[in-house]
């Protein structure tokens, strides 16, 4: 006869998904570690883990692990969702919703989760980005210095975006004013960075009183953020102009 009246207890929060930048309709698996093996009746309801997603709170569900020590969650980052670190809200983000977790003498789980950014809680064991917001166009500047430009003469065109970005397999091109014939500049394949940069030669018949920029569009190919998330508009935040005084006189 075996007298077992002792509660189990949360040792620790881990995941198997990998460290990483995710957007919405990404899944990250959350695992949580029980002293002993503990049985999961969702008859009544499912036990979920309240998670710090910025200005509304996510849960992650439970979706497998009863007859074992570890119970496993699952999230899915959804819209507007936001963590530099995901981690759960408090040390007592775990709720039953009307299920139960009991070892196998019938114990009640003791549901006091690890302290939240501490060692054994998900963000000192893992490191997830979540990130739903699609980079945009801050400013464009130039690392030339301001003043008038002639035929042969190069200028740096800069674009600096929100966050780091990747643009893999194609060109972004930046269309300028300068005159009668609009001038580009190409930039091509670059990987996390938060600039990306090109040289405008100018050419017979260019002319501006002060160098600006029409528009950028991606070209071709994909430019993502970390988390995935594609470019979604190319306004300018910061135009040439504002930043810098170049003109163009051939």
């Amino acid at each position: 006869l075996v007298i077992d009246t002792t509660a189990p207890t949360i040792s620790g929060v881990t995941s198997s998904t990998a460290d990483g930048s995710y957007k919405v309709g990404d899944s990250i698996s959350i695992s949580v570690a029980f002293s002993e093996s503990v049985n999961v009746v969702t008859t009544g309801g499912t036990p979920t883990l309240e998670l710090e997603t910025g200005t509304t709170n996510r849960t992650a569900t439970y979706a497998s692990g009863s007859g074992s020590s570890t119970l496993v969650f699952s999230y899915t980052v959804q819209a507007g969702d936001t963590a530099s670190d995901l981690d759960y809200t408090s040390t007592s983000a775990l709720s039953l919703n009307s299920g139960t977790i009991k070892d196998s003498a019938g114990n009640d789980a003791t549901l006091t989760l690890p302290t939240v950014g501490g060692s054994s809680s998900l963000a000192g064991s893992s490191a997830f980005v979540i990130d739903t917001t699609a980079p945009t166009i801050t400013s464009v500047t130039s690392t030339t210095p301001n003043g008038t430009y002639d035929v042969g003469d190069t200028i740096n065109i800069t674009i600096n975006f929100s966050e780091n970005v990747t643009l893999s397999n194609g060109t972004i091109t930046v269309t300028l004013e300068t005159g009668t014939t609009d001038r580009t500049v190409t930039i091509n394949s670059f990987s996390n960075s938060n600039t990306a940069s090109g040289t405008y030669t100018v050419q017979a018949g260019d002319t501006s009183s002060d160098l600006t920029v029409k528009t950028i569009a991606l070209s071709s190919g994909t430019l993502k953020d970390n988390a995935g998330n594609d470019m979604s508009s190319f306004n300018i935040g910061s135009n040439l102009t504002d930043n810098k005084t170049i003109s163009i006189d051939t």
